[in-house]
């Protein structure tokens, strides 16, 4: 994993890792090559559908930015970012879940991305070798270290 890094630094320079990156497959980066017309991600919906995805550090814990950050972020009005939300669960991309504070006040929905991990999940299956110079290994379907 060190040696990853080391290579992801090489790449990006230490800065910009050392603030943090988000890993994403390659079949959810290209996942609309794989999904029927009616399913597929606008490149508004992708992007949010990413910034989501950059707040989600540990598999226990569902991320939850809010759209005013993602919006932010990506230059899109909160009322683009709502209908992106909308958009992906629509089509089933995540599950928008409420969240409170302490005292009980409304804050930014929690996202639950289990039926994005499970479609990406099936795609990669149904498409192992999608990306040039993907090497598996033959013991266990599996992609080395890289």
């Amino acid at each position: 994993m060190a040696e990853n890094l080391d290579v992801t630094r090489k790449k990006w320079g230490r800065a910009p890792i050392d603030a943090g990156f988000t890993i994403l497959p390659n079949h959810l980066l290209s996942v609309n090559q794989f999904l029927p017309e009616s399913v597929r991600l606008s490149p508004t919906e992708l992007v949010v559908l990413f910034q989501v995805l950059s707040a989600w550090w540990s598999p226990e814990r569902m991320p939850f930015p809010s759209k005013a950050t993602i919006a932010k972020r990506t230059a899109l009005s909160p009322r683009q970012v709502q209908r992106a939300i909308s958009a992906l669960e629509a089509k089933g991309f995540l599950e928008r879940g409420a969240r409170f504070s302490q005292n009980n006040a409304r804050v930014s929905n929690v996202y639950e991305l289990d039926k994005t991990v499970a479609l990406i999940s099936e795609i990669a299956k149904d498409h192992p070798r999608a990306f040039k110079g993907r090497k598996l290994d033959d013991e266990n379907n599996e992609s080395p270290n890289r």
